[in-house]
């Protein structure tokens, strides 16, 4: 099988000539530049030689042309990228959420650099394109604040959502134009220790199926992963999307639990993050095997719950792929 027909079978819970994988990780300092960030993702992808590629773009590139400003100094010390300036200072602010080019600024970097990736994988793997759920994005926007201002200008937060998510729907289609297989929209807000389950059934679900059900026709591999623990699987399960992703192993649902109640749908997951961290192998290959038992071995692509901490062990990745591959 080729990557493209391990994926795919993958997704249809047919049989796979072995367990599809793959891998991915901030690059910080580096995803702020297009060309670099195409270049280290290419070459990350040929180094474990990966079933497919997640676009590893900046985690703020949402939010920068909605009047955001970013404070990056801290990234060559180890630190995190920081809010430093936005245009909502009160629940009234919402109004000054306006449509943007998403061929321009932040959201056109990124294409950009999706399309210098996708020149160098050249149809050698599939290649899912990052966007954050609308809800993500304006909580980044809000700076925190979001919660209390949905209490007291629900209509003017869910305006803003719209534009957000009408913003998310043009920007994943320019991707899929030049030949991405779908997206991964991450959601940091689907879990109960963010919202309520209430909240998130008005001001986040409806949103993340106006951009799901707007993506192209030939988007077929479309992931929804799902930040956290106490995550909205009971939600989650039923978008019109081929994969979940998940902190497997850290939340629920289980995997048995997922196989029966998402019978249509893939686990992208089930690495624990932490035994990559801190270089347990023998817990690695104990999952691996647990996750090929559970599933029999359909239905799943191989992936770390959430993001790989950089930097990392490349031999703890490589002995993974090693397992993989025999």
């Amino acid at each position: 099988m080729n990557k493209f027909e391990r994926i795919q079978s993958a997704l249809k819970g047919e049989p796979v000539d072995r367990t599809p994988y793959s891998f991915w990780t901030h690059l910080a300092g580096i995803d702020l530049d297009p060309v670099k960030l195409a270049e280290h993702t290419y070459d990350f992808y040929k180094f474990f030689d990966l079933d497919f590629v997640k676009s590893m773009a900046n985690g703020m590139f949402s939010i920068e042309d909605f009047g955001c400003e970013c404070d990056y100094s801290e990234i060559p010390v180890g630190g995190v990228a920081k809010l430093a300036k936005t245009v909502i200072q009160c629940a009234d602010d919402w109004d000054a959420i306006q449509p943007i080019d998403v061929t321009k600024g932040a959201y056109g970097r990124e294409l950009y650099s999706l399309r210098l990736l996708l020149q160098k994988v050249n149809a050698g793997a599939p290649v899912i394109a990052t966007e954050f759920s609308p809800l993500t994005t304006a909580e980044k926007i809000s700076g925190g604040t979001l919660l209390e201002h949905i209490k007291l200008q629900p209509e003017k937060v869910k305006r803003a959502l719209d534009i957000i998510a009408e913003t998310t729907i043009e920007h994943a289609k320019k991707a899929i134009e030049l030949g991405c297989s779908g997206i991964f929209l991450a959601s940091q807000m689907s879990s109960v220790d963010k919202t309520t389950v209430e909240i998130y059934k008005e001001f986040g679900a409806p949103y993340d199926l106006k951009v799901l059900k707007n993506l192209p026709k030939k988007a077929w591999f479309n992931v929804i992963h799902l930040h956290g623990n106490n995550v909205m699987f009971d939600i989650a399960k039923d978008y019109p999307i081929q994969a979940i992703s998940w902190h497997v192993w850290e939340t629920e649902p289980s995997v048995a639990d997922f196989m029966a109640q998402a019978p249509d749908k893939c686990i992208v997951g089930g690495l624990k993050r932490f035994d990559v961290t801190n270089d347990h192998w023998d817990g690695l290959l104990e999952t691996i095997k647990k996750m090929q038992q559970e599933t029999n071995n359909k239905r799943l692509i191989l992936a770390p719950g959430c993001v790989i901490r950089y930097p990392f062990n490349k031999a703890t990745l490589d002995y993974v792929v090693t397992a993989m591959q025999n």
